[in-house]
């Protein structure tokens, strides 16, 4: 299983990148360009199971990106994190079919409860 983090913020490294317990469980960082071209190539290249996505990164580009991820991807699963508390985001975003909305800051038990919660659902499904 493979979880791909489109991020810059290390904190949110930090806490994605930790020891899950899970077997076979490879996490790569991307923070290379902000290009959406890029990002759509090295996501559809690593073809990852987990997605976690820094709107804080891509802003304001974030929900296009999503959007055409999704278009491409349709059973990946989704962490969008932000520290845009607006409603509108909200909105936009959890229409885009994401998994697991978080506000920074993160709370690293938080993040590591959904990144398991994924990882169980998408292993008893079959991929």
């Amino acid at each position: 299983m493979q979880i791909l983090v489109i991020s810059n913020d290390v904190e949110l490294i930090n806490t994605v990148s930790c020891p899950l317990d899970v077997e076979d469980c490879i996490t790569k960082i991307y923070n290379n360009s902000r290009d959406p071209l890029d990002i759509m190539s090295t996501v559809c290249l690593a073809n990852p199971t987990i997605l976690v996505i820094d709107d804080d990164f891509l802003k304001p580009q974030t929900s296009h990106i999503l959007a055409s991820i999704k278009k491409i991807m349709q059973k990946v699963a989704i962490i969008f994190v932000t520290s845009n508390t607006k409603i509108e985001l909200g909105r936009e975003i959890s229409q885009l079919g994401v998994y697991f909305y978080a506000l920074k800051p993160l709370e690293n038990d938080a993040m590591i409860d959904a990144l398991r919660s994924i990882i169980n659902l998408k292993s008893k499904v079959q991929y």
